[in-house]
């Protein structure tokens, strides 16, 4: 069985379709989003990543998991490269098999790229994480911040304070129906 990881840039690309059939199936179907907040304006732009499954050499891959990833404008940090983070999907059925940690990586790696091309030391990713999903995030080394405009401290990870349990509700907010928290992570380059 091999994994392998496809950059699809824009809702364009041919396999952009597979990207939807996901989100749809996981936001739609299984959470309940509303398929017209699901699909917007920002997968004009957004580079995608579409994981794929072989179960065997001659099998026929099988789109098992996707996210999206685009440049975010702060009007408050407009020095810095921040790239926002969504739509991170992965199909029930291939769920704790890692799937998810290779999307996260592989926006690390987007994430290096991006700041390289503009000569960044370094790459801020931002998301507003499902709130219930915010325990994988933090393996993947994201933190609970206030705002995307309180990035600083995650540079060297020592001046970040994290939000207590308590300040943690007051932070979680309704999107789409569904209850979520602001996360960061800084990818040096």
């Amino acid at each position: 069985m091999s994994y392998s990881c496809i950059e699809v840039e824009s809702d364009k690309h041919p396999l952009f379709e597979l990207c939807k059939q996901i989100r749809l199936e996981v936001f739609v179907g299984e959470q309940g989003v509303d398929a017209d907040i699901e699909l917007d304006d920002i997968d004009d732009y957004a580079q995608h990543v579409l994981i794929t499954w072989r179960d065997n050499e001659g099998g026929n891959a099988v789109p098992v998991a996707t996210m999206r990833i685009f440049h975010y404008e702060v009007p408050e940090q407009p020095e810095k490269l921040i790239l926002k983070v969504g739509r991170i999907a992965v199909s029930q059925s291939y769920r704790k098999h890692g799937i998810g940690r290779l999307l996260m990586d592989a926006a690390e790696q987007y994430a290096r790229t991006q700041g390289r091309k503009v000569k960044k030391p370094g790459v801020f990713l931002f998301m507003h994480s499902q709130s219930d999903k915010q325990g994988f995030y933090k393996k993947c080394g994201y933190f609970v911040v206030r705002s995307a405009a309180q990035l600083d401290g995650l540079i060297d990870g020592r001046t970040f304070k994290e939000p207590d349990e308590e300040e943690l509700k007051s932070l979680e907010f309704m999107e789409d129906g569904i209850l979520h928290v602001k996360m960061a992570k800084y990818v040096p380059c």
